[in-house]
């Protein structure tokens, strides 16, 4: 009992502890911050920056000591075996000092190694140095092959370094993978040119003795500064402006919440399990009684035989607790296995020395905790009574009843506590299961491509490669339909984009439109099954020389284009004030799908054609008349001959796609689930041991009952009765605390409410049968005593 109570309360504190005690992995963690952008107007709180303005923040800042830009990238590393796919980053060069963190072998980037066409080096993990090219030790300075171009190796981070980290709580924050390979950015001249083309992230280093404070203040002059010069960027009616957050907070997130509630989920498991022991204790001490009443009357103190039971019991706990750090390191192990694409920073999950002197601690608690009351109920035993032969005490025994009643309906109600929990969080899963995502996710197998800008240019290349590729795979036996999108449906990641109408001034109106946009090929809405409510699919007609065409969900047309039919209104991305405005016409209306979340509402999308915006990263999505996974071979070798450089990577079906997306919520409910069943284990056992206990007591009065005619069925109603009545009680308090404790888990919950009716009436149910089928065992055994034994029992 001990074991299981410390091993899970010390498995969730060393999760605590690495994601929200132990500081990020970087010089003084603490003065570092994350700088994003708002469009408040329009609903966009969180957004990364543009070229132009990093360099602006970079300029006109005086807050930090150091200021640097990032972004996720992925890089197709060649000259192995096997062309390979690894997650990466382009960052300036600033940003390895600003970190502080130093290579274990090489260099860092310098200043000069900024910009296009001086980019030529790359910075890689130690993991990817050791796997991928045996540790190498003549690697820095060697050159190897990246996206097409060969890059010098100048550095190798250690294997503890993460950055970019996952940043939970921002708009399109994605928990994306480790990075293995740096590379400067390059800014592009299209990039400098455009105030209004955001993916960067940018982090700075406060200098010292400036507080964030001091930094906001200076980020809302720089902004104000802004407005007038580039009034076609920031109109004062979008209310753009600019937020400094602390990296910690953002790197933290919605995590926090979440450990908490399992942090206290295993202190209620922690004590029931010391309850349970308590109540174990306080019969022990009943039995011991006259040994201490003897003891005491040759002369031992009380607060010695109060000092004896105390040490017993804390040795007892700490051999428990032995025994869960042991149970604690295989919960993590097992934490890893399943857990390691949901909870961030998975991996520095450790037993540390401030883990273990946690579970000390909470092992010697528990030996107090439970052996206080026994210990002070032995420390004063009724001689009298004790030194008689087989003299039971009286007094000291209705109080140590007392006690152990009071300990049942704790247990009791604590167990409650967390059924209730767990019974809410199990019924939102299941619901949120349930919701049709708007495609059909069965049998879709999807995998990543990205072609190098040195071979594949923009425009046509690019185009004409996706067309060819889509050609091939179609032809593969099985193959139902194929299409390329920028963006898969519930994989975490988000663009939008902002636009006018045509016959519509936004600045008038005050109204800003800005919606979620996403690239695709001309089958795409086929592969998903996405129903075509007005118009028309991409065809092979729209081409890049062609009119600008474009398709938008049902809630776009609803939103921008009410009571009328949108197929055949236009709209630009260029700027209607511009005197070479591109129209771009809808030719369809598509339904609804759910790409942010099952667990929200669609948003407004729409969707631009392929060919005529060509894309180098795109996403495969091949529906299958057979197993999806079965084609993965097939579709990477025509690609293989398409490219013998192009990895294809990532490789899901749209099912593990969507199975990823609520990861975390199965991941709260399974954790919570086992430590509600433990707890209900616990308290069941409590019960049983209590009512054994009773039935031990009261031996002579059942034999008495049974002696003067009482029945069977009369002793077991007696004993049932008795667990009924603690039982009820216990639900009752439990009820209560299941309604103040349940109001913590609304923001986990999906269309179910925090007091659903059901749920507690339910679990009230299910913890009453158990109980009482934990009573049932030790109630029988009273109906067999023996009259004639009973009555000669003490």
């Amino acid at each position: 009992t001990v074991a299981l109570a410390i091993a899970a309360n010390t498995a969730v504190f060393s999760l605590v502890n690495a994601l929200l005690i132990r500081p990020l992995p970087f010089k003084a963690p603490q003065d570092l911050v994350l700088l994003f952008e708002k469009f408040s107007a329009m609903g966009l709180d969180q957004i990364p920056v543009s070229a132009p303005e990093y360099l602006d923040w970079k300029k006109q800042s005086s807050s930090y000591e150091r200021i640097a830009a990032f972004n996720f990238a992925d890089f197709n590393l060649t000259g192995g075996d096997m062309p390979e796919r690894i997650a990466g980053a382009v960052v300036t060069p600033s940003l390895f000092p600003l970190l502080g963190v130093p290579p274990v072998k090489g260099r860092v980037f310098n200043d000069s190694e900024f910009g296009e066409g001086n980019d030529g080096v790359v910075m890689i993990s130690e993991r990817l140095w050791r796997r991928r090219f045996n540790s190498d030790p003549q690697l820095v300075g060697a050159q190897v092959a990246v996206n097409g171009r060969s890059f010098t190796v100048v550095g190798v981070m250690p294997a503890t370094f993460e950055f970019p980290l996952p940043l939970f709580g921002v708009q399109g924050g994605t928990f994306a993978e480790r990075a293995d390979i740096w590379k400067p950015i390059a800014f592009t001249k299209s990039e400098l040119e455009s105030r209004g083309s955001r993916s960067y992230g940018v982090i700075g280093r406060l200098k010292p003795n400036v507080t964030i404070a001091q930094a906001q203040a200076e980020a809302d002059t720089i902004v104000a500064n802004w407005h007038p010069l580039f009034p076609d960027n920031y109109s004062p009616a979008t209310r753009f402006g600019a937020t400094i957050y602390p990296m910690h907070d953002l790197v933290i997130g919605g995590m926090r919440p979440a450990l908490m509630i399992l942090l206290g989920a295993v202190a209620m498991v922690l004590l029931i399990a010391c309850a349970n022991l308590t109540t174990m204790l306080l019969a022990r001490a009943g039995a011991r009684e006259r040994e201490f009443a003897i003891r005491v009357a040759l002369g031992a103190g009380r607060m010695r035989l109060v000092r004896q039971t105390l040490s017993e019991s804390v040795l007892l706990a700490i051999a428990g607790g032995s025994a869960g750090v042991v149970l604690a390191i295989w919960g993590l192990d097992l934490l890893r296995s399943i857990g390691a694409q949901t909870v961030p920073r998975l991996a520095e999950v450790s037993l540390d020395l401030r883990v273990l002197l946690f579970t000390l601690l909470t092992a010697v608690a528990t030996g107090i905790i439970i052996g206080l009351i026994p210990a002070l109920a032995s420390g004063k035993p009724e001689l009298t009574e004790a030194l008689k032969e087989g003299g039971r005490g009286a007094t000291s025994g209705l109080r140590r009843n007392r006690l152990r009643n009071a300990l049942v309906i704790a247990e009791v109600a604590l167990a409650l506590v967390l059924l209730v929990g767990a019974s809410l969080l199990l019924k939102s899963f299941v619901r949120l299961q349930s919701v049709h995502p708007g495609f059909e996710p069965k049998n879709v197998l999807t995998m990543e491509v990205a072609l190098p800008l040195l071979k594949y240019p923009r425009g046509k290349p690019v185009a004409d490669f996706y067309v060819e590729a889509t050609r091939r795979v179609k032809a593969l036996p099985g193959v139902e339909a194929a299409a390329f999108t920028t963006i898969l449906p519930l994989s975490g990641t988000n663009s939008d984009s902002s636009f006018a109408i045509e016959g519509r001034d936004s600045r008038a109106e005050k109204v800003f439109p800005d919606e979620e946009i996403r690239g695709v090929t001309p089958e795409y809405f086929s592969v998903l099954q996405v129903p075509l409510l007005q118009g028309r699919f991409f065809n092979e007609g729209d081409q890049l020389d062609g009119p600008g065409v474009v398709i938008v969900n049902n809630s776009f047309a609803k939103k921008w284009f009410p009571n009328q039919e949108a197929v055949g209104k236009r709209i630009t991305f260029s700027g209607t004030r511009k005197p070479d405005v591109k129209w771009i016409t809808i030719v369809g209306v598509v339904g609804d799908m759910r790409h942010r979340g099952l667990d929200l509402e669609p948003k407004p999308e729409y969707y631009f054609a392929h060919n005529q915006n060509p894309y180098r990263g795109m996403i495969l999505a091949v529906r299958s008349t057979q197993d999806p996974r079965s084609l993965t071979s097939a579709i990477r070798r025509e690609i293989s001959q398409l490219d013998p450089d192009l990895p294809a990577a990532n490789v899901r079906t749209l099912e593990q796609v969507a199975a990823d997306s609520i990861a975390p919520r199965r991941l709260s409910v399974v954790l919570i689930g086992v430590f509600a069943a433990v707890a209900l284990v616990l308290a069941s056992v409590g019960i049983y041991g209590v009512m054994s206990f009773l039935v031990v007591q009261r031996t002579h009065e059942m034999g008495v009952r049974m002696a003067l005619g009482a029945q069977r069925s009369d002793v077991l109603r007696l004993v049932l009765g008795r667990a009924a009545k603690l039982v009820l009680i216990g639900t009752a308090v439990g009820l209560v605390l299941g309604i103040m404790s349940s109001r913590a888990l609304r923001a986990m919950l999906f269309n179910v409410g925090a007091f659903d009716p059901m749920t507690f009436f339910t679990v009230t149910l299910i913890l009453i049968a158990v109980s009482l089928l934990a009573s049932y065992i030790p109630a029988v055994r009273a109906t067999k005593a023996d009259p004639m034994i009973a009555l000669g029992h003490g």
